[in-house]
């Protein structure tokens, strides 16, 4: 009976002290990040708020209402920036989660989960990547704790990856941040290993589709497994095949996404904002500093012993200082480069905390006593730092902080609370539009003016009072709210129409916001050439809260009081169309240009000219002369010849389909939504890109059927990604269906 006792507990694995610990210390992290984001607040049926985060929802109801039911990962949105390709040049993942989650969930609390994500992975994805890099006990457990630092750090509320800058709207960034931090591990324990690589493909393939920047990053701090922990020309080229193989199939599998953005690039308008970094703490605040000495110490013995895997980590600080550099070339903002550097030197400050405790004894216990520390330090880093603000402040005056110290903060720091604007500011998030005080005055502007994209648009003057409803841009949500287009958005980038839409906002408000500065400049509050702008892009209402514009519209002809809601006015243009396709006043002139963009802002900013229409072509073709009666190179060519036609026309607006009948055939019909190449048509031989950023055809039949399609791109992206993931589907069974076999021959 003994011996039969012994053998069995032979057969049982005894579960290592330090096992338990890092359990603990992971549990214990997550439910530190839970007291914060609490789930009365997650689970709560709310639209979510805040910042750009107000206006990603929309996304996820578009993605599942209107793009998933035609077979489309992404695709046309009419709601914003007079239409726009949605999630073409954004990271449609997490919204694909949130979908899913839907099953489960309302879609405001699966919108809610996916927001916070990344948040509560990122600890447990550092754990993971020391740990698959071999990185031994408690350095990993250090490397999770050392994440909460960075995620409450408040020095930051948009550069991404904290958590301010996800509650501001940056959550895919701080899902790809965990992804990448985990790929990290991944890919140094497969190119050591020779394996893995079909997962590290998938992986990768993850991180692009959450965030550019991440793998931008991730792909150029690889360059560190062939440059310096190679030992001979063969392992070079080993690893060498190895990462094209993985970066080759990630790059295919996400071609279906990738090719078509590449090659539709010109139709976006870019942002290479320089940020102005004026201040060494900006990014390296105080909550930082302990760890970044610890990453120091860290770095001396690491260049001493040539630890290889850390070395890793410790490579890609220059790699995002070097990034950050040339993105004004690679046409990204700087600024978001930042968050790689911080979140480097608190993992390896994992590193350097091993080296000084490593000839401690009870190392079992001190990963526990550390992540009391940090989470006091997290809690009380502001009063301590305030602390020593004021002390440098009065000169030195070492007995007045030391009395404030012991007298004030010592029995705040023993109260353990946090310090910190963090938790309001989830709960204002959190609790939704429907939990604002102003709610009921944003819902009756909202079904005053509800309606379908068939009704001209809606604009609202940009105000910081706007807030009052969850976001300043609380409105761009008019699409959801009231099913309403109207004309910003949050996806800039992503529109060819933005310049023009920013520079109609300054015109019609007395805050404007003007993000495309350096390239496009905008004007000041000026009516008058606003509501020509407006009539432009079929606008039918202005909703407008300043004294300033309010007085200039109640005084103006062109437009008509309709609502009042407490400070807010609703305004009726009655002197426009209120139609989509239109017959222009003028004959359109074949334009020739190299630089259409900068061409069509210089003609949208002339009174002059906005009434000649220009179609932009980069040569002059015969198979287009024969539309037009002029042709010109110069704006000071443009002369007007009235069309002279009385036409009828009927339209239909669809989410992706503009379809009209016309009494006019051969004439040239405008339509006021922005071009893209993926539109289509059956009634007309093509679709022109005309001033500002609109379409054109000219009918050759009654009925005319603007559609939106795939182009060949998007096809061999597709057909490049079906491939490319049947391939990889065949490699994981084979390879499963081998493992299978050896197990079974070991079992023998």
């Amino acid at each position: 009976m003994k011996k039969m006792i012994f053998d069995n507990l032979k057969g049982i694995k005894i579960i290592k002290i330090e096992t338990i610990v890092d359990f603990c210390v992971l549990f214990s992290i997550i439910l530190y990040i839970l007291s914060f984001f609490k789930p009365s607040l997650l689970l709560l049926d709310t639209i979510t708020t805040g910042g750009d985060t107000a206006s990603h929802y929309y996304t996820a109801k578009y993605l599942r209402d209107s793009l998933l039911p035609n077979d489309r990962l992404f695709g046309w949105c009419p709601g914003n920036y007079a239409g726009f390709p949605m999630l073409q040049f954004y990271f449609f993942f997490c919204f694909y989660l949130m979908v899913i989650l839907n099953y489960f969930f309302p879609l405001t609390v699966s919108f809610k989960l996916v927001t916070v994500l990344g948040t509560f992975l990122l600890p447990i994805c550092s754990y993971l990547s020391m740990r698959i890099m071999r990185l031994k006990f408690p350095i990993p457990s250090f490397a999770a704790i050392f994440t909460l630092p960075f995620l409450f750090m408040e020095a930051n509320s948009m550069w991404g990856g904290n958590i301010p800058s996800t509650l501001a709207g940056e959550f895919s960034y701080s899902l790809s941040l965990s992804l990448m931090v985990l790929f990290f591990g991944t890919i140094y324990r497969g190119v050591t290993s020779k394996r893995f690589w079909i997962w590290n493909s998938i992986l990768l393939a993850l991180v692009a589709f959450t965030h550019v920047y991440t793998i931008m990053f991730a792909v150029c701090s690889s360059i560190f497994l062939l440059v310096v922990v190679v030992n001979d020309e063969r392992e070079f080229m080993d690893r060498f095949y190895y990462l094209s193989k993985v970066y080759i199939l990630s790059f295919l599998i996400v071609s279906f996404w990738i090719l078509p953005m590449i090659y539709k690039l010109e139709y976006t308008t870019p942002y290479p904002l320089r940020w102005v970094i004026d201040s060494f703490w900006k990014i390296t605040p105080p909550i930082l500093l302990p760890f970044i000495i610890l990453s120091a110490i860290g770095f001396f013995f690491c260049s001493y012993r040539g630890d290889n895997n850390i070395g890793f980590f410790y490579f890609s600080i220059p790699i995002a200082a070097i990034l950050f550099y040339l993105s004004p070339y690679l046409g990204v903002v700087d600024i978001r480069l930042v968050p790689f550097i911080q979140l480097s030197f608190v993992l390896t400050a994992a590193y350097g905390l091993n080296i000084i405790t490593s000839k401690l004894k009870g190392r079992w216990i001190i990963p526990i006593i550390v992540l009391l520390i940090v989470i006091v330090w997290v809690n009380n880093v502001r009063l301590i730092a305030g602390d020593t603000q004021e002390f440098l402040r009065n000169g030195g005056s070492i007995s007045k902080i030391v009395e404030k110290f012991i007298n004030n903060t010592i029995p705040e720091i023993l109260k353990n609370e946090y310090h910190g604007f963090i938790p309001s500011w989830i709960r204002w998030n959190y609790e939704g539009f429907e939990g604002k005080v102003s709610w009921n005055e944003f819902k009756e502007i909202n079904d005053f003016l509800n309606g379908s994209f068939n009704d001209s648009r809606v604009v609202y003057e940009h105000a910081d009072v706007n807030n009052r409803f969850g976001s300043t841009r609380a409105f761009e949500s008019l699409p959801l709210f009231a099913g309403r287009a109207t004309l910003e958005g949050l996806y800039m980038q992503s529109s060819i129409s933005a310049p023009f839409i920013f520079y109609i906002q300054s015109e019609i408000s007395k805050q404007n916001s003007c993000p495309f500065w350096m390239e496009y400049p905008c004007t000041n509050t000026d009516i008058y050439d606003g509501t020509e702008h407006l009539k432009m892009f079929n606008v039918g209402q202005i909703i407008a809260i300043s004294d300033e514009v309010k007085n200039v519209l109640v005084n103006n002809p062109e437009y008509r009081l309709e609502k009042t809601v407490g400070e807010y006015q609703i305004y009726r243009l009655i002197t426009n169309e209120d139609r989509y396709v239109i017959i222009p006043d003028n004959e359109p002139i074949l334009f020739k240009t190299k630089d259409w963009k900068k061409t069509s802002y210089d003609w949208f900013r002339s009174a002059e000219l906005i009434d000649i229409p220009i179609v932009f072509v980069d040569e002059f073709r015969d198979e287009d002369i024969k539309y037009f009666t002029q042709v010109a190179e110069n704006l000071s060519e443009l002369t007007a010849i009235p069309i002279r036609k009385n036409c009828t026309i009927l339209e239909n607006i669809s989410d992706d389909e503009i379809e009209f009948w016309t009494s006019c055939v051969g004439v040239p019909h405008l339509i006021r939504v922005s071009y893209y190449p993926n539109w289509k048509v059956n009634g007309a031989d093509n679709i022109y890109l005309v001033s500002p950023s609109f379409m054109l055809v000219f009918p050759k039949t009654n009925r005319v059927r603007i559609y939106y399609a795939d182009t060949w791109i998007d096809i061999i992206g597709k057909i490049i990604s079906i491939l490319a993931i049947i391939y990889t589907l065949l490699i994981i069974l084979v390879t499963l269906s081998r493992n299978h076999r050896i197990m079974r021959f070991l079992r023998r």
